[in-house]
């Protein structure tokens, strides 16, 4: 045992530098909760992946609103995969918190909610370890159990009241509909019966949905239910707790306090704190590989339940998003598309801005003419259209797949896709080359390495631009001394006249062109969409899946709001185990 002592005081003298200072004093924290939504996640890998939206309303005398603080159910997490924006725009300080011992804050920066304002902050969280527990009541036999205390903050500073607020727990997939079991919510202000039981949109994953128009954001409610545990790997599954409640008669843990916490009071009842933290840095690898594959499933499960024969038809755009392919790629494939169809042009790549006409052409699909809408309309409103526009478009495959092969069909689209990068590599002369390229294009993209195999294609010879090639750069076109007419009219203006009197075919060395396709689209589209991961959450969360809801809004989040508080684990049944949010600021 002395060899554990010795590495648990090291570990605390190190911790000690690492502790936050508390905020000022000073600070006046003082706003409302107009909505709040949770929706919790269990994963198939046994990780819990929780979604909060709050929209806030600053009180006019108070300070401004500069940090988030959002605790946590388990200390086994990865920072460095939580997303969160406010009114849209990436939060991308996430720190310490001084005021809940298992979470952290998110920093708004110059995005801060001031007095008198409103705002609406919103994180995604996955990856959560920890938190599923034995069934040992009733006939339950081979079930997991959880219970979830939601993110709450203190009572000094929120002052809402007739809140909003939806809660939606939903269950991993395979779990059928009379094998779930909820928990009545202790200290719930609405109905203790779910609003609504169902399955998510696709009719993967069985959810239970609470809501009520009569809530707060200091009050703690707690949810809870349990699921067959053949539906989750079983070394997720945690022993059964002893709970032991913290000291409530102070309002601050001090450092003694802390170190309890540390060793297993706040980590709701994990116990055994020596052995979780042997077990730390292999959980949160779990964790991180689980949350990544995560983010990419954008399609329903069902989808991929294996129909019959191959799905021909399918556009390259509609192809990537068959074989998930990065959304920021996807993005370039339609501004690529639009591109070739003239139908656009790129006055500014950084963030990107488009010209687009008034009248669109009849020849377009569906999703490129939602993606020049985007443009068209207000840039505030640019990231939710575009989002949407995804949202559409996964939906549109999926309906276009029923009965059909997912995998046949892949492969189908794979065996064009290394076809048209036959073409393009064959071509025994640069112009024949250019020109395989600029009809293969969309096609070249779904190959996942398409990057490095476009750099090795191109580099080291001339390549012969495209006729929408001068559309696509404005740097060019400032380089050709030409332009582009109209979108809309048709034809474009590229090169100079040679001296015979003939257009020249206008070409660009190799190692231009390559980075410019492999870097440029790649950049305007992070630049417009924001975090890309966060872009990509926030459409998985639609389409697979998500439950059903009354209401909807978008976002998550939280906030400072004075005097620190702790959670005591207690369970709402017995059997179950706790998994506890701190209070906020």
């Amino acid at each position: 045992m002395n060899k554990y002592r010795h590495f648990l005081l090291l570990l605390l003298f190190f911790s000690l530098f690492a502790l936050p200072s508390p905020a000022s004093a000073q600070d006046v924290y003082l706003f409302e909760v107009t909505y709040a939504e949770v929706n919790a996640y269990i994963e198939e890998d046994g990780t819990l992946s929780l979604n909060y939206i709050y929209e806030f309303q600053n009180d006019p005398s108070a300070d401004p609103m500069e940090y988030v603080d959002i605790g946590l159910p388990s200390s086994a997490y990865n920072r460095s995969l939580i997303e969160a924006d406010v009114n849209g725009q990436p939060i991308t300080q996430i720190e310490d918190s001084p005021y809940v011992d298992i979470g952290f804050a998110l920093n708004l920066g110059s995005n801060a909610i001031q007095p008198g304002s409103s705002g609406t902050v919103s994180v995604w969280i996955p990856g959560i370890q920890n938190f599923l527990y034995p069934y040992d009541q009733g006939d339950q036999e081979n079930y997991v159990s959880f219970n979830l205390m939601p993110n709450y903050f203190d009572s000094q500073s929120d002052k809402s009241r007739s809140t909003e607020y939806a809660v939606a727990l939903i269950l991993p997939p395979g779990v059928g509909d009379e094998e779930g079991v909820y928990y009545t919510p202790e200290n719930w202000p609405g109905q203790s019966e779910p609003t609504e039981i169902g399955r998510t949109a696709e009719g993967d994953r069985v959810y239970y949905y609470w809501f009520t128009d009569n809530a707060d954001l200091h009050s703690r409610y707690t949810f809870g239910g349990a699921f067959p545990a053949a539906y989750v790997p079983a070394d997720t599954v945690a022993e059964k707790p002893v709970f032991i409640e913290p000291d409530s008669s102070t309002s601050s843990p001090g450092f003694a306090g802390w170190i309890w916490s540390l060793l297993g009071g706040n980590i709701c009842c994990f116990g055994f704190g020596l052995f979780f933290m042997a077990i730390f840095g292999w959980s949160i690898y779990q964790g991180t590989v689980g949350a990544q594959k995560r983010k990419m499933k954008y399609l329903p499960p069902k989808m991929k339940i294996e129909g019959h024969g191959i799905k021909r038809g399918l556009t390259a755009v509609e192809a990537a998003i068959l074989m998930e392919q990065p959304m920021d790629k996807v993005l370039t494939m339609i501004l690529f598309g639009t591109l070739k169809k003239e139908t656009a042009i790129v006055l500014q790549q950084d963030p990107l801005k488009l010209e687009v006409p008034e009248q669109l052409p009849e020849n377009l699909h569906p999703y490129e003419v939602d993606f020049l809408e985007a443009f068209r309309g207000p840039e505030k409103e640019r990231r939710t259209a575009l989002q949407k526009m995804m949202v559409d478009l996964v939906n549109s495959v999926s309906r276009k797949m029923k009965g059909f092969s997912t995998k046949e069909s892949i492969a189908y689209y794979e065996d064009i896709m290394r076809r048209a990068w036959q073409m393009v590599e064959e071509a025994e002369t640069p112009e024949v080359k250019s020109e395989n390229y600029n009809q293969t294009l969309e096609w070249t993209m779904l190959d996942n390495e398409y990057q490095d195999r476009t750099r090795r294609t191109f580099t080291g010879g001339p390549v012969f631009v495209p006729m929408w090639w001068p559309r696509y750069s404005p740097t060019y076109r400032r380089q050709i001394g030409g332009g582009v007419t109209p979108v809309g009219t048709g034809g474009v203006s590229v090169g100079k006249p040679s001296t015979g009197g003939q257009a020249s075919l206008p070409h660009i060395p190799g190692s231009d062109f390559a980075a410019n396709v492999i870097n440029g689209a790649t950049g305007m589209a992070a630049g417009v969409v924001g975090n890309l991961t966060a872009f990509t959450s926030g459409i998985t969360n639609r389409t697979n899946p998500i439950p059903v809801s009354t209401t909807t809004r978008s976002g998550s989040g939280g906030f400072r709001g004075g005097g620190g508080s702790s959670c005591a684990c207690a369970c709402a049944c017995a059997g179950c185990a706790c998994a506890c949010a701190g209070g906020g600021r």
